[in-house]
């Protein structure tokens, strides 16, 4: 990513910062995610040691986007939050509404792009743009997955991706 976002992880815990680097290798801001709040995934399940890609962590805009844990029953929901990668400060946050999940995938232009799932498997999944600025969300594409498909769309397992205004699983 263009600055650099290192993830730390301190112990077993999974990540406790995301560190900013600038153009000379110097941390810029330190970005604390202790607590157990924040999600991150990682697609290198083998060598803890190197890792390339964190598929629900953006960044972009000057800052870095990261999934908040889902807060249970009786309806499943999550956020979505922007830190500033020069102070590390939060920025805006996004948030899924009962009974739907948001995970950000990319930046592109001047927004986020996320994937927001529906859980009560009745109101569709879709392609959402959200708009760090103003913090309106903008839907792209509307989808189902048959329940025996669900897998899919798990960013833990699967890279979801999307390029040239189409949306991979």
């Amino acid at each position: 990513s263009d600055p650099p976002v290192v993830a730390v992880s301190a112990g077993e815990t999974g990540f406790t910062e995301l560190l900013s680097l600038d153009d000379r290798g110097t941390v810029r801001a330190t970005i604390g995610l202790t607590g157990g709040s924040y999600v991150g995934d990682c697609s290198d399940q083998v060598d803890y040691l190197v890792v390339d890609d964190c598929q629900t962590i953006a960044v972009g805009l000057g800052q870095v986007f990261v999934r908040s844990k889902e807060a249970g029953a009786p309806h499943n929901s999550n956020w979505i939050i922007g830190f500033d990668l020069a102070t590390g400060k939060t920025t805006e946050k996004f948030e899924s509404g009962p009974d739907s999940l948001l995970y950000p995938l990319r930046v592109s232009g001047s927004r986020l792009l996320a994937l927001r799932m529906s859980d009560d498997h009745i109101s569709p999944s879709a392609l959402v743009s959200l708009d760090p600025r103003t913090g309106e969300e903008t839907p792209y594409l509307y989808f189902g997955v048959p329940q025996d498909a669900d897998t899919l769309t798990t960013l833990d397992e699967n890279d979801i991706v999307v390029q040239d205004g189409r949306l991979f699983f």
